[in-house]
């Protein structure tokens, strides 16, 4: 999976789970906690998500902070070196 198909695909979980939120106002770089796009609760299913989409476990000790805070950062966190 390239880039643009990854982006795609963790746009989609997210507006699913807010069919309220204006798709406009989600970029790379929309801050999805404070935005409460992205719950504790939801990170478990986020972290899921991320696992089937890689097709590989994701190695919870080596996350750093921030690793949830954006699009972008989701995808440098956990499918780095994904280009286009």
């Amino acid at each position: 999976m390239n880039a643009p198909e990854i982006a795609s695909e963790l746009r989609q979980w997210i507006l699913q789970r807010h069919p309220t939120y204006d798709p406009a106002k989600l970029t790379d770089e929309t801050p999805l906690i404070e935005e409460r796009l992205l719950t504790s609760i939801q990170v478990m299913d986020l972290v899921l998500f991320l696992e089937d989409v890689s097709g590989k476990p994701v190695d919870m000790t080596r996350l750093q902070k921030g690793a949830f805070a954006t699009m972008a950062s989701i995808r440098q966190a956990f499918f780095p070196g994904v280009g286009a």
